[in-house]
């Protein structure tokens, strides 16, 4: 939605977005095209899901100091 005046626009188009992906995770990202290029300004989550996977590290250590990293998601 490039060129865009009116923030109602982005609005509309987001309540559409929620209805279309209720449970699912969605970024607003907003650019500044005054440089000539795209440059992104903002950048922030505006839905999550109801229930967020939760993400768990594993540590191995190997051959001497060596240590491994392994990451699980958990539902």
């Amino acid at each position: 939605m490039f060129d865009l005046k009116d923030p109602k626009g982005v609005m509309m188009e987001l309540d559409e977005c929620r209805k279309a992906h209720c449970d699912d995770y969605i970024r607003l990202i907003a650019f500044d095209p005054t440089r000539g290029f795209e440059t992104v300004t903002m950048s922030f989550i505006v839905n999550r899901p109801k229930v967020e996977p939760q993400i768990v590290m594993r540590r191995t250590e190997v051959d001497g100091r060596s240590i491994r990293h392994t990451h699980e998601v958990v539902r």
